[in-house]
């Protein structure tokens, strides 16, 4: 986009919020022209709490906390190692204290990754690229991203669960929308198991948007764009399977 696009698109008067929404779903250029022109930043993370509101309160009023919080041990390869007679009392435990957890993850959780993935795609836009954004369209860029992509996910994630009837499963990975669907968790290494979850194609999804978002904020093809997303995304892969073969 040329600079005298930009000034533009600046100068026209903004558009809607729920247009802009659509428009990432139809046609995300246009929606990020009109989101970087005129960056909202609460709008996004007030949707996306209720979102996360909503889900923590369908979950916890169905899952069974104990139950949970055993396949949870179990998975982590950890319940074995607990001595039989401590067992039911970590599960009270833990159990007692899922609301919690629950319900702060809710509130803090779209603010704080909104927040810290905003700062990061700051930094690489600016130091790696020399792009002229802000921290607000940065926020405003991966807000929406996340919101589009989680407008979809939220709902197919409660759908999954009340037809599977089992609502043991960790919330995020009840859309097996990746390559860990193909191998057997616990017969597979924990590093190639990280690493299959991590091809997940709602990921792409919000790699994609961002790519369009940060490509007309930094007046780049979403191409040139995408190298710095995919970039950072490559480097939290790595420290996740690094993480999952040391621990």
């Amino acid at each position: 986009m040329t600079t005298e696009n930009a000034a533009a698109g600046s100068a026209a008067p903004p558009r809607g919020f729920l247009q802009n929404l659509l428009d990432l779903y139809v046609s995300p250029s246009q929606a990020f022209r009109d989101i970087v022109a005129h960056p909202r930043v609460l709008a996004p993370m007030a949707v996306l709490l209720a979102l996360n509101l909503a889900f923590t309160a369908v979950w916890l009023r169905n899952v069974e906390p104990r139950e949970f919080m055993k396949a949870q041990i179990e998975q982590a390869g950890r319940w074995d190692k607990i001595p039989a007679d401590r067992r039911e009392d970590v599960l009270d435990q833990q159990s007692r204290m899922l609301p919690v957890f629950g319900w702060t993850g809710a509130i803090l959780g779209a603010p704080i990754v909104i927040v810290v993935v905003g700062a990061v795609f700051l930094f690489v836009f600016r130091f790696f690229f020399a792009g002229e954004l802000t921290f607000k369209q940065s926020l405003a860029v991966t807000g929406h991203a996340f919101l589009a992509v989680a407008l979809v996910t939220t709902p197919l994630s409660l759908l999954t669960l009340w037809l599977k009837g089992d609502w043991t499963a960790a919330p995020q990975e009840v859309l097996q929308a990746n390559l860990a669907v193909l191998f057997d968790r616990t017969a597979t290494a924990k590093p190639l198991y990280s690493l299959a979850h991590s091809l997940d194609l709602f990921a792409f999804w919000i790699m994609a948007l961002q790519a369009i978002g940060y490509g007309i904020a930094t007046r780049r093809s979403a191409g040139s764009a995408a190298a710095g997303v995919v970039g950072v995304w490559v480097i939290v892969v790595l420290v996740k399977v690094a993480w999952a073969a040391m621990f």
